[in-house]
Parts: C-alpha cells; sequence; structure tokens
C-alpha cells in the first residue's frame, strides 16, 4: 500500500467541487500520483470502491407522456480499489485512495444539455445511502500527435472528381487542401466529426465548389484541472455551472439554464473517437464520401 497520508507528503492540493453535503474532499497530486481523500463526520458504511474510466451521460427519458433530463454515471470497466481507512475519536472518517496515471477528460455537449464526459473515476458504493462519486476532469498535460489510417481521400461520382491531402504536422495540428478540378459537385466538403459515446460533433474543415482550397486544423485545446464529487444524480443547472466554469457558452432562460450556443467540446485529447470526412454534394440531399479513421495520443 503506498502512503497515501495526505499529510505526510509534499502535495499540490487541486480544486474540488463537490455536490454531496456531509463529505469533505481532497483532491491532490502527491509523490507524482493522484490522491483523493474523502472525510465524513460519521462512518461511510461502504461496500466497495471502484475505479476506471467513467461516463457521465446527460440525457433525456421517456417519463409517461413527458421527457426528464436525467445524469447517469457508469464505469464501464471499473476495477476495484482499496482505500486506506481511518477514524478519528470524534467519529468521523476518512477514505483515501492512490490512483496510478490519469487519462484526460474528454467531453460535448449539445443544445438542450444531452451528451457525455468521459473521466477517471472513483465509484463508493453505499447500499444504504447516496453512492459517492468522482470525477477527475484533468486537461491534457502533453503535446498532441494525430495519426491517421489514410493521408489522401477522394470522391467520383460520373465526370466529378474530389481529392483531399492531409498532412499531420507538429502538436496534432493537420495541413489539409481540397481540389476539385473538371465539372464540379454543387460542394465538396472536408470535415471532422467527433464521436463521444452516441453523441456525435461535426466541425466544418474547408469547402469548396471549384478548384482548390487549403486549411490547417487546430484541435481544441483547454487548461482546467477539477475534482467533481457527486451523487448518482445531478440537476441541468448544476451541470450548466460546471459547464460555464469550464467555457461553455449558453443563453439564460427563464426557468433554469438556456440552450447551448453550439455544441461544447471539452477539449481533444485520446478518449474521443475522430473521424474526417470528404463530402462530394450531388444535390437533391445526395452524397458520396470517403473517411479516415484519426487518433490522438501523445
Amino acid at each position: 500500500m503506498h502512503n497515501s497520508n495526505l499529510s505526510a507528503v509534499p502535495k499540490q492540493l487541486l480544486p474540488v467541487y463537490s455536490l454531496l453535503g456531509g463529505i469533505h474532499t481532497e483532491y491532490a497530486i502527491a509523490g507524482g500520483k493522484p490522491i483523493v481523500r474523502l472525510r465524513s463526520s460519521g462512518e461511510i458504511r461502504h461496500r466497495g470502491a471502484y475505479t476506471g474510466v467513467a461516463m457521465l451521460l446527460f440525457h433525456w427519458v421517456q417519463e409517461g407522456k413527458t421527457q426528464a433530463w436525467r445524469f447517469d454515471p457508469s464505469i464501464p470497466d471499473p476495477q476495484p480499489i482499496r482505500p486506506e481507512e481511518t477514524a478519528d475519536s470524534d467519529g468521523s472518517q476518512s477514505l483515501t485512495f492512490t490512483l496510478g496515471e490519469l487519462l484526460p477528460a474528454a467531453g460535448l455537449l449539445r443544445g438542450r444539455w444531452e451528451g457525455a464526459f468521459f473521466a477517471p473515476a472513483i465509484h463508493v458504493d453505499v447500499p444504504l445511502g447516496a453512492d459517492i462519486w468522482v470525477f477527475l476532469l484533468r486537461s491534457p498535460w502533453f503535446r498532441f500527435r494525430l495519426s491517421l489510417t489514410k493521408q489522401t481521400l477522394a470522391v467520383v461520382a460520373d465526370q466529378s472528381v474530389a481529392n483531399a491531402s492531409i498532412i499531420p504536422e507538429a502538436a496534432g495540428t493537420l495541413s489539409t487542401t481540397i481540389s476539385s478540378p473538371g465539372i464540379p459537385f454543387k460542394k465538396v466538403s472536408l470535415v471532422m466529426r467527433r464521436k463521444m459515446g452516441q453523441f456525435e460533433s461535426e466541425e466544418l474543415i474547408s469547402e469548396v465548389e471549384a478548384g482548390t482550397a487549403s486549411q490547417m486544423w487546430t484541435p481544441i485545446t483547454r487548461n482546467f484541472e477539477l475534482c467533481l464529487v457527486t451523487s448518482g444524480s445531478m440537476r441541468m443547472d448544476q451541470l450548466s455551472e460546471i459547464a460555464r466554469g469550464l467555457g461553455a457558452d449558453f443563453s439564460s432562460g427563464f426557468f433554469g439554464p438556456g440552450s447551448l450556443r453550439g455544441d461544447f467540446l471539452l477539449c481533444d485529447g485520446p478518449l474521443t473517437e475522430y473521424s474526417l470526412t470528404l463530402r462530394g454534394d450531388l444535390g437533391l440531399f445526395r452524397h458520396i464520401e470517403d473517411s479516415a479513421a484519426a487518433v490522438l495520443s501523445w
């Protein structure tokens, strides 16, 4: 067992945002390892604790004749983790978790506050009370490297031809050129598609009707480090406050938060699925595509 006594190791305390009453949380990096301490004035009667990459699902569900917004957290591949437990004479209890290397978080939110975040997490299973969820939202701390399954894309329809050349550059950027010589399509588009769970977002890199267009694509980067503590439930207005702190832009509504202005992408990184698509528009809602998968790593 690692020495996870927070007071005994030189540490850097990091921000905590808690939606859970009765639990005091400390999050620190000590000796190069992430450490989370949960302290309760009474006993935390937990059955077990698990860690892994969690999906924070924000979605609308049908309840009778109406729709209700819901937050559903889960860890698809949970691994048991044993905390260091301490009890004080005043009856308070602490659970201290020492984690290994963390992955940076990823997230996508759409207009009606639906979407998903992915982040390293701890789930404390409390059978006779509210479960405790700890999500470690951290932006990438390394320079990206982007790899593609192929660097040229092509679409052909009758006498219309379009090509795209995609060259990975430093820090995960892409140098792109699309060309449509000869009889043109209605338009030709190069699109970066991001997928997180069941949610997708498209970013137009460039488009052309005829001729050539060159454009750089740059990953979305933000700088954040946050320990989010919740039970298994959350309200929409609580999510909007968290998202605002992470950089989301949304309108204000009469009752609770308004709609997001466009898709909110937390940041690019290895937990997001990517594909680049060259799309030739034939008109009348018809188009042909050629795609390449992409991976952001370090």
